[in-house]
């Protein structure tokens, strides 16, 4: 595939490669098209996705909704 850029857009790419924030132009593309929507099926696939991770999460943890999970993942914090 080629693809013809604006001058605008080649000096923003190029701009971020000489700051250093991309090491390629494919690493500038690529993030550049993960921040676009998705389609809808992804999303929802997704949301159940980490649903399904943070209960597993929940459980491997032993948490609950009663419990102060914030003070005790601050007090394991502490101990690093």
């Amino acid at each position: 595939m080629t693809i013809e850029l604006k001058p605008e857009q080649e000096r923003i790419i190029q701009q971020q490669l000489a700051n250093g924030h991309f090491k390629s132009v494919d690493e500038v593309l690529t993030t550049a098209l993960a921040s676009l929507p998705h389609d809808r099926r992804f999303d929802r696939a997704s949301r159940r996705e980490a649903v399904r991770r943070m209960i597993e999460f929940g459980e491997r943890r032993k948490l609950s909704l009663g419990e102060p999970v914030t003070r005790q993942f601050l007090h394991e914090g502490h101990r690093f």
